[in-house]
């Protein structure tokens, strides 16, 4: 497509300023600085159809038009993220099977005496992978709704003694968010999912767990086989459901909350490790698309210091590790249009975001 198509198809969407091929042979357009969010999807897909995408910036009080040729990329290899799937699924399934017939007999027999463990291994097996897949679904879902070009959730499996059998999924991005509405959405997506997905194990860990007697609880807790937890050592989010009453318990006995609810302490910890304003985790997404560029380098330090006051060094240093292997470290996903404002809606999602953090804060 030559110059002056291109020319025509700019003129067509927007007032046309000026036009000329930049030092890296881009053409180039200065239009009239107006509201352009929906006028920019529409010049997307103009130009997708001849092969060509665009971005959008503002130089000084300037509105900056770039267009060049579509990246051409190669086919997804759906067998691999098959693969992955299957070996997380067996990772985790033995994981669980540890967690379950590690458990000392005598706790064994006090609260399992009417389950049959290889199930209560099942459960909490069936519940990970539930959490950690509905929040790469949250994220398909996302993609799928604005036609973004990304893959299929990688699994990662993690060979036990690792406590979860898994580092979790991701979803590669095969193409840059055409606007902060879309990055904003695709961050949000994940962590929202996983965080119902969570509340819905944590009241199922609730309802299932078993009754003992306090005398019985208060022999367990003596030989070091039982012991009370609370925040932050549990989940705001659990603590809180604890105080609805979910479940009736009769004078004299208390409520044991097994490995599922372990399950629930994953999944919080999932979500507020994915929530943090960091990098390019789904947290650096949603300050990224909320805050701009400068903005969420400002967020990625705060979370930084999270991390480090909560204890989560190792995961920190991974983090710093990634950012400093990258070409453009502190830097989030840049949309095309980086010029539109987040929408109002979005913005009060924002606030969810942090109460999603505060819930789940955990320290493990």
């Amino acid at each position: 497509m030559n110059f002056g198509s291109i020319r025509s198809l700019i003129e067509y969407r927007f007032r046309l300023l000026d036009a000329y091929v930049d030092v890296t042979g881009a053409a180039t357009f200065k239009v009239e600085n107006e509201p352009i969010k929906d006028k920019f999807v529409e010049l997307l897909r103009d130009l997708a159809n001849h092969g060509l995408m665009a971005r959008i910036r503002r130089v000084s009080n300037d509105l900056i038009i770039s267009v060049f040729p579509k990246p051409r990329l190669n086919q997804p290899r759906k067998l691999i993220n098959l693969l992955l799937f299957i070996a997380t699924v067996g990772t985790v399934g033995f994981a669980s099977y540890l967690l379950i017939f590690d458990v000392d007999p005598q706790l064994t027999a006090a609260l399992f005496q009417r389950s049959n463990l290889y199930q209560q291994a099942f459960v909490l097996a069936t519940a990970i992978l539930g959490i950690v897949g509905l929040h790469e679904m949250g994220h398909v879902l996302a993609v799928r709704h604005h036609k973004m070009d990304a893959t299929l959730p990688y699994f990662v499996p993690a060979p036990p003694p690792f406590p979860f059998g898994t580092f979790g999924a991701v979803i590669s991005l095969r193409g840059p968010p055409v606007n902060r509405d879309q990055l904003f959405d695709l961050g949000f997506s994940g962590p929202l999912a996983g965080f119902l997905a969570t509340i819905g194990v944590a009241v199922f860990a609730i309802l299932t767990a078993p009754l003992i007697t306090q005398q019985e609880a208060a022999r367990l807790i003596s030989q070091n086989l039982l012991t009370s937890r609370g925040w932050p050592y549990t989940p705001l989010l659990v603590e809180m459901l604890g105080f609805l009453n979910l479940r009736t318990v009769p004078d004299g006995y208390v409520l044991v909350l097994t490995q599922v609810a372990f399950a629930a302490e994953v999944g919080a910890l999932i979500t507020f490790l994915n929530v943090l304003p960091v990098w390019q985790l789904d947290g650096g997404h949603i300050s990224r698309a909320t805050f701009g560029d400068q903005g969420h380098k400002i967020a990625a330090f705060i979370g930084f210091a999270i991390l480090f006051l909560a204890g989560y060094y190792g995961f920190a240093v991974l983090l710093i590790i990634f950012m400093f292997a990258s070409r453009r470290p502190f830097e989030g996903v840049e949309p095309l249009d980086d010029v539109s404002p987040l929408s109002k809606s979005r913005k009060g999602l924002f606030a969810l975001t942090l109460v999603m953090l505060v819930l789940s804060f955990v320290i493990f």
